[in-house]
């Protein structure tokens, strides 16, 4: 039985999302954020560690991208089973992640890393092809994804990085990901049309969305480095909260020309740092002015900016639908499918 820090600089494992490299513990704060290692052997554990005060956040382990168990992370640190009464000769890669988003209004929540135990041995991982890197709102945290139809709760079992449209389309095109995603904020504004809860603002810190002096003092508001994760696809799925700030205060007249200037700013800050990626903007239902997506993507072609693209997936519908509204992990399923199918077309 070995144990061995978790570190950027442990060999063999694969550290999974934006955060600081250079905390010790390394902390969990976006969706899909984790860690991978190649193991032969039957049994692992890891050391995780939540903040006294944190919210209630769950994990997922995979074996070979299958769901092996899933668990919330208690109070103070301890070690959590990831795979026991595994065949000792066979090698499979596991996965780590973290199902449930950030939470903001408590700067204190976050999963921290400590160390890694297991029977046998870690191996070399396989290589991804591609980086694609997710902006959006709570249909990228996965929200209400794993609940049953019509559940009303706003409870943190119910987000999933797993039941995922993103993971599905990163699993057909054998891509890493990193998520940016937070449930009620757009693009300009939230779903209330409060302009500080934006997802654009804080794209280029480690954890933008993030704030107080327990996430700043894990590096959430440090500038973040995108020359050492360089994406090869940017997706963008916001516009359902502007349009729903929109609906709130019966405004899209007067917001219509500041909405779509902001999501042009956000597309060229993100063309900025990612100067050899494409850009998709995934466009919102039907009933979310989708066409806001196409005019700023016009008007930033217009302005030279390349390879940018927008996609329209299928509105979802009330069968459809986990909690709150929310589509469920079969129709994740689907959406990630025609993405992927998509992404595959402009690669």
């Amino acid at each position: 039985m070995q144990t061995i820090a978790i570190t950027p600089d442990t060999p063999r494992l694969r550290l999974l999302g934006r955060m600081d490299l250079t905390q010790n513990p390394l902390c969990l704060d976006w969706t899909g954020s984790g860690l991978e290692f190649r193991h032969r052997g039957s049994d692992a554990w890891v050391e995780l560690e939540a903040p006294e005060k944190s919210p209630i956040f769950y994990m997922i382990v995979l074996s070979d991208g299958c769901p092996v168990v899933r668990f919330p992370v208690e109070p103070g640190v301890r070690f959590y089973p990831l795979i026991l009464g595994m065949e000792a000769d066979k090698e499979r890669t596991i996965t780590l992640m973290k199902e449930t988003q950030c939470m903001p209004d408590s700067s204190a929540g976050t999963v921290k890393l400590h160390s890694l135990r297991f029977e046998g041995e870690l191996l070399d991982l396989p290589s991804y092809d591609l980086r694609i890197e997710f902006i959006g709102d709570s249909l990228t945290s996965g929200e209400g994804a794993l609940a049953p139809l019509g559940n009303e709760e706003w409870i943190t079992p119910w987000f999933s990085a797993r039941g995922n449209y993103s993971w599905y389309a990163c699993q057909m095109l054998n891509a890493e990901r990193r998520i940016l995603s937070q449930s009620g904020y757009g693009t300009v504004w939230n779903y209330l049309h409060d302009e500080a809860r934006n997802m654009a603002e804080g794209y280029e810190k480690i954890a933008g969305v993030m704030f107080g002096p327990e996430a700043e003092a894990r590096g959430c508001q440090k500038p973040y480095d995108f020359s050492a994760w360089p994406a090869d696809i940017v997706c963008i799925r916001l516009l359902s909260n502007d349009a729903g700030g929109m609906n709130h205060k019966q405004s899209f007249e007067q917001d219509h020309a500041p909405l779509v200037q902001g999501c042009l700013d956000l597309l060229e800050k993100i063309r900025a740092n990612n100067p050899k990626a494409k850009i998709v903007w995934i466009k919102p239902d039907s009933g979310c002015h989708p066409e806001v997506a196409d005019e700023a993507a016009e008007l930033a072609r217009q302005k030279g900016l390349q390879e940018i693209y927008t996609f329209a997936l299928p509105d979802y519908h009330p069968e459809d639908c986990g909690a709150r509204n929310h589509p469920n992990a079969a129709w994740n399923q689907m959406a990630g499918q025609l993405l992927g199918e998509y992404l595959k077309g402009i690669l």
